[in-house]
């Protein structure tokens, strides 16, 4: 165990990009299992119901261009949410519920901008830090 005060500092940039990658990675890379598990989970199933609710029109860069600068913090689901949105544009109407579905992901990409910044944090964060 380690001294009180001790740090296992990981690489807060690994971190971000992990937390980039796959919400909740970067927690779990930090040593935070049941952080990254809670904070993933919620990120994605948000993005989900967003996307269940919208379709792919809810992520799209032609659409909504400035939603889709927030959308990225979601990471690669969000790109290529957006690549099959761009792919399939012209075949399939926009659900009556892709306002409500854009929120949702909207939200998720908002959770997840604190999710990477908590991530950042905790990387260089003594393990053992009173609260």
């Amino acid at each position: 165990m380690p001294e009180r005060g001790s740090t296992t500092s990981r690489d807060p940039a690994t971190t971000l990009l992990l937390a980039w990658l796959l919400p909740g990675a970067g927690h779990w890379y930090a040593g935070r299992h049941g952080r990254g598990a809670l904070y993933g989970c919620s990120v994605i199933a948000t993005f989900a119901v967003g996307l269940a609710m919208g379709g792919l029109a809810t992520v799209s860069v032609t659409g909504h261009k400035w939603a889709f600068l927030l959308q990225v913090f979601d990471g690669p689901i969000a790109i290529a949410a957006a690549v099959a949105s761009y792919l399939i544009e012209s075949k399939v109407d926009p659900s009556q519920l892709a306002d409500l579905g854009m929120t949702f992901t909207l939200v998720s990409a908002a959770l997840n901008v604190l999710v990477l910044a908590d991530a950042f944090y905790l990387a260089d964060k003594p393990e053992n830090e009173t609260a």
